[in-house]
């Protein structure tokens, strides 16, 4: 078979998955993300839950020992396996995982594979059935029943996994369908290009300001508009306000966590509501649970709000705290007191935007096909194209109008 070749996130849901069913508990932590001693939930089953797979590990005790049957879709056990052992693969790779590092974006770890194989597993993620989905949360990366130490309840719930181990995760991901349209008003071709030649956005935004001004035209994409339509009618009002906000057009220079921008948002009133310092948290807590609970930028989300257990978090010491969605407010609250917002890479078309606006500036023509497919293809010819990521961050003419698009996501600080 195939070698495995996977992101360290993606190795973290393995990770995840041996650790919990070798120590058979995790803790519940604070806001601060600080364990709490007296919250914990022990584990009985971990699920893997696929469209054309579906296993089931259960805990038990043997003389004293922890072990785990694994069972199949028709209750049959098909391999008993040592908590010990579970832990001690947990902990061979966690040390792979710690030692990928720099620009090594996706590592092998060959017996990992081997042993995760053996357990039916075809990949190191989950990839979770759509009646899986509808039933623990779409975004949910393993389903755990578990008892609670709170009311010795059991319940079979769906975590989200955040790992640490690698970039600190995201909560909202930008795409090529996320993001706000701007028009660039007393622009012309020339002015286009020197907006372009330069490189950060900051200094691009600055330099619209400086000579131009921007106006606000809508959401990229019908999608998203609808989406966050549904969190407030006024929604991209908000957010599109407080992502040239970070990006320095309202002459702050703010820090990009949520409670800031927040702020910000209170100052500028950009909907002038009467109560700014309670309506602008109060919205952007409900488009970060709305993230949380199924909101995406591509797919048509109906509202619904499906509350799965909550997150699971990784982090760089390899220990597994966990922090429930017990209620939309404490959530909420706890999800925009530890969320930023984040400038993604804005892909190749900005940088195939930056080559055209150096070679009009210098020597006032287009580029070469040749300098084209140097910037567009992945060995500069022909074949693999660059990705276009968030595609975003350059200007560009329509009409005879000239234009924007800023995009963002929030990641977890």
């Amino acid at each position: 078979m195939a070698v495995w070749e996977f992101n360290r996130g993606e190795w973290t849901e393995a990770y995840v998955f041996l650790r919990l069913l070798g120590e058979g508990r995790i803790y519940g932590a604070s806001a601060e993300l600080v364990r709490d001693e007296k919250t914990y939930i022990d584990i009985v089953n971990v699920i893997r839950a696929e469209p054309n797979a579906y296993a089931r590990f259960e805990r038990f005790i043997d003389n004293e020992i922890a072990k785990v049957k694994a069972f199949d879709k028709d209750d049959v056990i098909f391999k008993v396996i040592t908590a010990p052992e579970l832990n001690e693969k947990a902990s061979f790779l966690y040390n792979q995982i710690m030692a990928s590092s720099g620009g090594k974006r996706k590592l092998k770890v060959p017996a990992i594979q081997e042993y995760l194989e053996e357990l039916r597993f075809s990949n190191p993620k989950a990839n979770l059935s759509d009646e899986a989905k509808q039933a623990y949360g779409a975004k949910a990366d393993i389903i755990i029943t578990a008892q609670n130490s709170l009311d010795n309840s059991t319940s079979t719930e769906g975590f989200s996994v955040k790992s640490h181990l690698g970039s600190n995760p995201t909560l909202f991901n930008c795409s090529q369908t996320s993001g706000f349209v701007y028009r660039i008003i007393g622009c012309n071709l020339e002015g286009m290009h020197r907006i372009n030649a330069l490189n950060s956005l900051k200094a691009m935004i600055a330099a619209i300001k400086k000579d131009y001004s921007l106006e606000y035209v809508g959401c990229r994409n019908a999608v998203f508009e609808q989406n966050i339509g549904i969190v407030d009618s006024r929604m991209d009002e908000i957010l599109n306000v407080a992502i040239l906000a970070v990006n320095g057009y309202y002459n702050h220079d703010i820090s990009t966590d949520l409670p800031t921008v927040c702020d910000t948002l209170t100052t500028l009133n950009p909907i002038k509501r009467a109560n700014p310092n309670e309506f602008y948290s109060a919205k952007i807590k409900d488009f970060l649970f709305a993230s949380f609970a199924g909101l995406t930028a591509s797919t048509p989300w109906s509202g619904r709000k499906k509350l799965t257990g909550g997150y699971i978090d990784v982090g760089q010491s390899g220990e597994l705290l966990y922090y429930r969605a017990i209620s939309d407010d404490i959530f909420a609250n706890y999800l925009f007191q530890n969320t930023k917002i984040d400038m993604p890479d804005r892909g190749v078309c900005k940088a195939l935007a930056l080559e055209r606006a150096k070679m009009y500036l210098s020597e006032n023509r287009n580029l070469t096909k040749a300098e084209e497919n140097a910037v567009i293809f992945a060995n500069g010819i022909s074949g693999k194209k660059n990705s276009k990521k968030g595609d975003f961050g350059y200007a560009f003419e329509k009409d005879k109008e000239f234009f924007i698009t800023l995009n963002f996501q929030i990641r977890f600080r």
